[in-house]
């Protein structure tokens, strides 16, 4: 039969309705809800004698509101207010049904009173207590309940993140494990800020497992981490709608208590009129007397007494719904099934009015094989089973996205908010926040962003329920936060101001400005560079964690050599998965933007896009910083480079790595030539170019000839400290499944026609003819991938050729220091510096005879170079490399020492920097 767990999780929200003000008809969402389902839902706690059974969340404006002195003495008034008109209706009341259901009522009224000054007018120690005492796990949400994936910034997520934590902790006295994803929205890179945050579970949609990458073997049947080790728990469609669902659902059994029928509706207006809105406005009670019958506009009084028996029976039917699950999934392991049910908590009472009792049965139920648990303790036990995988933007919305909150009834509020949240970030970081006022001013103004930007408004204006006060409600905290921030730019500010702004809506006391500040803000306000450092600004379309090629390698050895030298670097490139917008690396600025078509599937479109992007940062970021020189690496950055030559009146240098006409043998289609002339046009207008060979002289020379003068021959370098670690220990799968006691022949690089990986397979069979325990190991991707896989395949060459895909650098490095040869076959390379490492790692190379690799591999001297695309060549010297020791030893030694004293940063970084002095000293003059 087998075992499983079933986990689950109330979501306890309300958007913050409190107003200075008395009698808001919104302020009464709060007392039907303490009413209906929290303060029931203590009842069936203080009833429950189990321990973690389930989870609970509180939003931050539920638990401010709960917590509200002002909120809890109205509360009491409501609280009088309908037993007041309960000992009316006694009196009214003929049958001996309708006196029941008035008793019914009373007795509940009374409970409720009682357990509202029980716990002090604040109902949050109940749970607290009960969270402390075991029963159940407490967890929050993002401040203001946010559609997070819908924020513009990073900042703008970790204030959401940072301060609904920061609120669970002031009113619950530590902080939450888990959080909840505000309508379960989840897109990369969320997980990183909560898993900074300390928060290790949160919750998504079933259909965001059907979409992960690697797909989830057990689906929702276990929870999954996330890139960052957050476990995602997703929801149980099939078996939450056996609550959730409107058409077969238990509420809509025609026993329970009828939602629609208040008896303000039906009394004559002169009877009720004290007990609804003195405005003269019909509103609920509380007090609804019927059943729900059926489809009918006649509707029987209600009974409690018979629908507890309903209770009972749907409860025993849902214990069975479990049971079925559990005989179709027990026999899962490891992790053993767990089913995920996530419910809004206003549907248990509210909605539901017979919902608390159910969910205490349900909870009561002592069913075999089956464990109710929380997150947390699920985790504990079993956080060695979980897989990782990717996870892409999911909801639990409409159509499992984000349709509900962003449609064209509600699309007009975004550009508003996405002004306010850049605007504050920019304000934060510009302000001087040593003056008190200031800081009031921004606090007030993080205040008003997040109230404005709280999902439940959009979610109104798309559901057309209280569409007026949502839509006035966000309009409202807009044009608070652009009059603070009038008032701060015209010097107008005053503390009786911003006072009477937040006594409106005193939300959240505690807040903190700093997440709102990058590092790079602290460094220019702290001004830790020298004033005579360069600013330099490099722009790449790669740069780690991005790395494509070695672009990417390049750009940033050389930055760190720079920093060295004393240069202040900035570099601009492209944004990668959820890597940071800003971030400090080394002592290098490094900024990343996303193009403004980042799905196109034309390249030159993307880059175009990219290269907008680029400028429009830097424009931004010239604003403080006055960059000295531009130095742009390849074509990539044509268009950006030459726009902010001009723009900024800096100098350009620019490093050609390679040519399309090299990579391709010559120009032959429509797209090489719009790269060519890309080229050509960098090239150009550079104040300096810089190749990486002699090679590469002779080939840019070529595209323009009149750019001889101003090309500058600086190769490239490698890092050695990559070389002198100690090995990585505990080896993965490579040394496992491939190595073993076998020779080793290792390549690396793209799998793209030029790199001449074909010699190898080429020259394998003939390889283990004369040697039979030698491996060959490929590592990178690309796109002749299957092609070679199949090739390896169709030759039986499995078992001796393995390419191995993407590797890390640590694991890079130990390939390089445990193989015995290593191979690089190029049809093209303008310089070779993966052959440069080998060298350095005090590896023998075969290189091709080509390009910038002749400059250091010397025939017989550092390595052995073969024709290009010779399999015959490449073939004798693997052969020989593998079996005369002593020629390999000679090889390697003569290799290191020659890539050590010549090719290493530090004179590359000082070779450049003059490049860079003289351009400067020319334009000063000019």
């Amino acid at each position: 039969m087998g075992f499983m767990y079933v986990n689950f999780v109330l979501h306890a929200h309300l958007p913050y309705v409190r107003h200075r003000e008395a009698n808001r008809l919104e302020e009464r969402w709060l007392y039907e809800a303490m009413t209906e389902c929290y303060i029931p839902l203590l009842w069936q706690l203080e009833k429950d004698d189990h321990l973690q059974k389930w989870t609970i969340s509180f939003s931050p404006p539920l638990m401010e509101m709960l917590a509200d002195p002002l909120v809890q003495r109205r509360y009491l008034l409501y609280l009088e207010q309908t037993e007041s008109l309960l000992r009316k209706e006694k009196e009214l009341a003929t049958s001996l049904e309708e006196q029941s259901v008035v008793s019914f009522y009373e007795a509940r009224y009374e409970k409720i009173r009682t357990t509202f000054l029980k716990w002090n007018q604040n109902i949050l120690e109940g749970f607290k207590y009960h969270y402390n005492g075991g029963k159940i796990e407490c967890i929050t949400s993002s401040a203001t309940h946010t559609f997070l994936p819908y924020l513009q910034t990073k900042q703008g997520v970790h204030m959401q993140v940072k301060h609904g934590i920061t609120c669970f902790e002031k009113h619950f006295g530590k902080r939450p494990n888990g959080m909840w994803l505000p309508e379960c929205a989840y897109t990369p890179g969320i997980d990183a800020i909560l898993h900074r945050e300390g928060i290790r579970f949160a919750f998504v949609d079933e259909h965001a497992m059907n979409f992960a990458d690697p797909t989830p073997s057990k689906g929702a049947g276990a929870p999954v981490y996330s890139p960052h080790g957050v476990a995602l728990f997703a929801r149980n469609h099939d078996i939450s709608n056996r609550i959730w669902s409107s058409s077969y659902g238990y509420p809509g059994d025609h026993h329970y208590r009828e939602f629609y029928r208040d008896i303000a509706y039906d009394r004559d207006w002169d009877y009720i009129a004290p007990y609804v809105h003195p405005d003269g406005i019909r509103i609920d009670t509380g007090i609804k007397m019927h059943r729900i019958t059926g489809n009918t506009e006649y509707k029987e009084i209600y009974n409690h007494e018979v629908a507890r028996q309903k209770v009972k029976e749907h409860a025993n039917h849902f214990a069975s719904v479990l049971q079925e699950h559990r005989t179709k999934y027990g026999d899962q392991s490891f992790p053993p099934h767990i089913v995920t049910l996530p419910f809004d908590a206003e549907l248990f009472g509210h909605w539901w009015f017979e919902g608390p009792e159910f969910f205490h049965e349900v909870i009561s139920n002592q069913l075999d094989d089956i464990e109710y648990i929380t997150p947390t303790d699920y985790i504990n036990r079993h956080y060695r089973d979980l897989e990782t995988s990717h996870f892409t933007f999911s909801t639990w919305g409409r159509e499992g996205y984000g349709d509900v909150w962003l449609n064209e009834k509600n699309e007009w509020m975004y550009r508003h908010l996405h002004t306010m949240e850049t605007n504050l970030v920019e304000a934060v970081s510009s302000m001087d926040l040593s003056q008190p006022l200031i800081v009031m001013a921004m606090k007030q103004l993080c205040r008003e962003w997040m109230l404005a930007t709280s999902s439940d408004w959009a979610f109104i204006v798309d559901n057309e329920s209280a569409s007026q006060y949502a839509t006035n409600r966000c309009k409202e905290h807009i044009k608070r936060f652009h009059t603070i921030m009038k008032e701060l730019e015209h010097g107008r500010l005053s503390e009786q101001f911003i006072n009477s702004l937040e006594a409106d809506y005193p939300f959240m006391k505690e807040i903190d400005l700093s997440i709102l500040q990058s590092p790079h803000d602290e460094f220019v306000k702290n001004e830790q560079t020298p004033s005579a450092a360069k600013k330099v600004l490099l722009l790449s379309w790669e740069f780690p964690p991005r790395m494509i090629g070695g672009l990417a390698r390049h750009v940033y050895e050389l930055s760190k050599s720079l920093v060295q030298l004393g240069q202040e670097v900035y570099v601009i490139t492209a944004k990668e998965g959820d890597s940071p917008e800003y971030e400090l690396v080394d002592g290098i600025h490094v900024y990343r933007v996303k193009g403004y078509q980042p799905h196109s599937e034309d390249f030159l479109h993307w880059i175009g896009g990219l290269n907008l992007s680029m400028v429009e940062r830097v424009l931004e970021l010239s604003k403080r910083i006055n960059f000295d020189v531009i130095h742009a690496h390849d074509w990539l950055v044509e268009s950006s480079a030459i726009t902010l030559k001009k723009a900024l009146n800096i100098p350009l240098v620019a490093t050609i790595h390679a040519t399309e006409h090299g990579r391709n043998g010559g120009i032959h289609t429509p797209l090489q030539t719009a790269i060519s002339e890309k080229e050509r046009l960098l090239i150009q207008k550079a104040d300096t170019i810089i190749v990486c060979s002699d090679y590469m002289k002779q080939e840019v020379s070529s595209i323009e000839r009149e750019a001889l003068a101003k090309i500058e021959v600086i190769p490239n370098g490698v890092d050695r400290s990559f070389f002198t670690e100690k090995p990585v220990e505990g080896k993965n799968y490579i040394w496992e499944n491939f190595i073993h006691d076998q020779l080793v022949v290792f390549s690396m690089g793209r799998l793209v026609p030029e790199k001449g990986f074909q010699t190898i397979i080429d020259a394998a069979p003939q390889i283990i003819d004369k040697v039979p325990n030698v491996t060959f190991i490929i590592a990178g991707t690309g796109p002749l991938e299957k092609r070679y896989h199949d090739e390896i395949v169709e030759k039986n060459l499995q078992d001796y050729v393995h390419m191995i895909g993407f590797v890390e650098d640590d694991e890079r490095n130990a390939l390089l220091r445990t193989c015995d040869v290593s191979v690089f076959p190029s049809l093209y390379e303008p310089f070779g510096i993966a052959a440069l490492e080998a060298m350095i790692a005090k590896k023998p190379v075969v290189v091709s005879r080509t390009g910038g690799l002749i400059s250091f591999v010397k025939n017989g001297v550092t390595g052995i170079s073969v024709t290009p695309g010779s399999s015959e060549e490449l073939t004798k010297a693997i052969h020989v490399l593998l079996t005369n020791k002593k020629l390999s030893e000679k090889l390697a030694e003569n290799g290191q020492k020659t890539a050590y004293l010549q090719y290493n940063w530090d004179r590359i970084g000082e070779r450049t920097v003059t490049q860079y002095q003289n351009l400067i000293g020319i334009y000063e003059t000019v």
